[in-house]
Order: C-alpha cells, then sequence, then structure tokens
C-alpha cells in the first residue's frame, strides 16, 4: 500500500513537471508536455481512484512550487481534474445476469469530458461578457499576444485574415485539442496497463461509442443559437456546436473504421482515408453527421460496431 501511494506521488510531480516545463518555448519540451495527464490515468486505471486522487493533487502542488498558483489552478482545471474524472468513471462497473461486470460506458465518459469543456467554455465567456468586445475581444486580444511573442511571418502572408479564422474558432479548437489530448493519452494508460497485465478495466472497444441523448439536444440548441444569434451569442453557440460535434466525430470514426474492416486493405485505405481528411478539412463535418445519425441509420450494427449491450447502456447516468 506504502509502495503505491509513493508510486503515485511520483506519478503526480511527473505530471506537474512535464507541464509546467510546456511553458518552454522548446519545442521537443512542449511535445512532451502533452503527456502530462498520462502519469495519473496510468496510476489511476491500474491502482483505483484513491491513487489517481493523491497523483492529481501531488501534480497541482508541484506545479504551483514551479510556477505560480494561477497556473496550478490552470493545471487543476484542465490535467488534474479531468484526470480524476476519467479514471472514477472508467472504474465504474455494475455486475449483471449471469455474473456479466458492466463497464460505464466509454461513449458515456466522452461525453461527459465535452460537457465539462463546454461548460469552461460558457463561465469563460459569462465572466468576460462586460469586457471590451466581450469574449471575442479576450481571444482577439490572447492571439494577438501569441502572434506577437511567438510567430515571425513572412510579409507575404495575411496576418489579419489568418488571425480572424483562428479567433473565429479558437476556444472551440481549443477544447477539442484538449479533449483529443486527454483520450489519446487515456488509451496510451490503458495500453500500457494491459501490456504490463496489471489493468483494472478490460480495454474496450473504441469503434462502438454511444452517447447520452441530451448530447444531441445540447448540439442542436448550440446550433440554433449560432444561426439565429448575433455578436457574442453567434459567436459562442458556434463554439460550443463545433464542441457538442466532437463526440459524433469519433462516433463516425468507429463506423468508417468498422466498414473498412469489410475490404481486403484495411490499413491502406484508412491511411487514404485520414489524408484526405487532413488535406480536405471538410469531411470532418460528414463524418461528424455520420455519427450523429448513427441512431436512425444504424451503421454500427450493420458495421459490427454495435455493442451487444447497447440496451444496458442507455440505463446509465
Amino acid at each position: 500500500m506504502i509502495m503505491i501511494s509513493l508510486l503515485a506521488l511520483a506519478c503526480g510531480i511527473s505530471s506537474g513537471v512535464l507541464s509546467a516545463a510546456g511553458q518552454s518555448n522548446t519545442a521537443i519540451v512542449i511535445v512532451f508536455a502533452h503527456f502530462a495527464m498520462l502519469p495519473i490515468i496510468t496510476v489511476g486505471l491500474g491502482y483505483g481512484t484513491r491513487n489517481a486522487s493523491i497523483a492529481a493533487l501531488c501534480g497541482v502542488f508541484t506545479v504551483i512550487s514551479i510556477t505560480d498558483i494561477f497556473s496550478g489552478c490552470l493545471y487543476g482545471i484542465t490535467i488534474a481534474f479531468p484526470c480524476w474524472f476519467v479514471v472514477r468513471h472508467a472504474l465504474l462497473n455494475r455486475k449483471l445476469a449471469q455474473g456479466y461486470t458492466d463497464w460505464y460506458p466509454v461513449g458515456y465518459i466522452l461525453s461527459n469530458l465535452v460537457g465539462y469543456g463546454a461548460m469552461v467554455l460558457i463561465l469563460a465567456a459569462t465572466v468576460s461578457f462586460d469586457t471590451e468586445n466581450g469574449f471575442r475581444g479576450v481571444i482577439d486580444k490572447l492571439i494577438a499576444d501569441i502572434f506577437e511573442r511567438r510567430l515571425t511571418i513572412g510579409g507575404q502572408l495575411n496576418v489579419s485574415d489568418l488571425k480572424y479564422q483562428i479567433v473565429s474558432f479558437f476556444p472551440s479548437i481549443a477544447v477539442v485539442v484538449w479533449l483529443l489530448i486527454l483520450s489519446l493519452n487515456s488509451v496510451f494508460a490503458q495500453a500500457i496497463l494491459t501490456w504490463k497485465g496489471v489493468e483494472l478495466r478490460p480495454t474496450p472497444s473504441y469503434s462502438n461509442l454511444t452517447v447520452p441523448e441530451w448530447l444531441y439536444w445540447a448540439l442542436v440548441a448550440s446550433a440554433t443559437i449560432a444561426l439565429i444569434g448575433k455578436g457574442p451569442y453567434e459567436y459562442v453557440g458556434r463554439n460550443l456546436a463545433i464542441v457538442f460535434a466532437a463526440t459524433f466525430f469519433y462516433i463516425g470514426l468507429g463506423i468508417i473504421h468498422g466498414m473498412v474492416r469489410r475490404i481486403a486493405s484495411p490499413n491502406l485505405a484508412l491511411t487514404a482515408f485520414y489524408i484526405f481528411v487532413i488535406i480536405l478539412g471538410w469531411p470532418i463535418l460528414a463524418v461528424a453527421g455520420l455519427g450523429f445519425f448513427e441512431p436512425w441509420t444504424k451503421l454500427q450494427r450493420r458495421y459490427d460496431c454495435q455493442n451487444t449491450d447497447a440496451q444496458e447502456e442507455k440505463k446509465w447516468k
């Protein structure tokens, strides 16, 4: 027990150091900072929620001791608490008939994280509502500062147009990238524990995600605000819609993977698909649409992606 607690402390310290190092301008250090979530999630999925709590708190104090209280609070909001949340929900389970263990659905964990990110975005917009130019004005000032300090732009590039595009979608991009980093760290942590044979939860399938009904209504509501709203309401609604759509993009990817498994060269087809998405961009919307309409198209079931316990998943809260 003591050794495990010491391991949790070590994981918390390493997470805090990686996060604090991310404030450096060195490229390789910034890359490693993206793995600051990995130690907390790994010790949590391997040794329980209690040890995830120890690591998360230790990480917060480590960041504060290296940098300042503001950075420590930011670390707690974006890394420590979300990592603890993932571990806590990932280890939730219940016993069903014939002794079968039903684990909390991955899609529900993802949806809750999206909801958390959306709440942080709404809180930031609310706090900055009375400032000059509102939430968008704050983001515009932040991006201008980043351009001034870190980017060297050539004369041929229209900086104003580039900054306008970044400002327009920066809040949602920040949340979606954060969600992607958290998801990848969680997958890596589970893979490490499975490789070592010490995982507490069996590795789930990532191609059969299901989400709660509220997520559909949240996307519809935010998209409606983006379409009919004006000024700051349109700005916040647009970015919220992108955040909520991220989960449906995950579902769509699962369906694409299920489709590709049926062809002769699945790896080659997936590589071509991802290159196609990265180069063109717009297929992201098509994939998210595929995920959104899955309850009506039943594509997961058609391509053998459907979880056999989908009906049980709906009973989770």
